[in-house]
């Protein structure tokens, strides 16, 4: 026991009060022995909690590394291997409009931007019937370039150019544009 090591250095091994100083002694070095062992599971746990961070840091940055390698390969790849244009990319097709479109377009850009137009007032300025007008109203709205807008006008869909509208008209009626 180390308590007896202790008190027959100290000389005091011998005594009657030597059971109670030799049980007090054990207790204190147990004691500090129990602390030294908590201080000693405290330092552990830093140093495995540091050398664990290390490799954590060394494998991030080894990752990260590897993905920057990774990244320039399939760019430089990329580069010599082009992609073959895909058949599933339809180009968009061309609109042509008719003069009755033009017609139209021209008649709802006269009324200025912001303010609607519908078939049967269209209709009024042009030697058509309204269903036709109608129809040529609905293209143009399909091809945005005309903007439906709630409310109707006996039974016809009011409608004013887009903003689309309003640049093709602007394009178009530019000089050395228009054809």
């Amino acid at each position: 026991m180390p308590a007896d090591v202790v008190l027959s250095t100290i000389g005091i091994l011998g005594n009657d009060q030597s059971v109670v100083m030799l049980v007090v002694v054990s207790l204190i070095i147990w004691s500090l022995f129990v602390v030294a062992g908590l201080v000693f599971l405290n330092l552990l746990k830093d140093f495995v909690r540091t050398v664990s961070a290390w490799v954590r840091t060394a494998i991030f940055r080894a990752s990260r590394a590897f993905r920057r390698i990774k990244t320039k390969l399939i760019l430089k790849l990329r580069e010599l291997f082009p992609r073959r244009a895909s058949s599933n990319i339809v180009a968009a097709p061309m609109v042509e409009f008719d003069d009755l479109d033009l017609a139209v377009l021209r008649s709802a850009a006269a009324r200025g931007p912001g303010f609607t137009t519908s078939a049967p007032e269209i209709a009024d300025q042009l030697p058509l019937r309204p269903a036709q007008i109608q129809r040529s109203l609905e293209k143009l709205s399909k091809n945005k370039m005309l903007e439906s807008v709630i409310g109707s006008t006996d039974g016809f869909d009011n409608y004013r150019l887009s903003q689309l509208g309003t640049a093709f008209m602007a394009r178009w009626q530019q000089p050395g544009t228009a054809s």
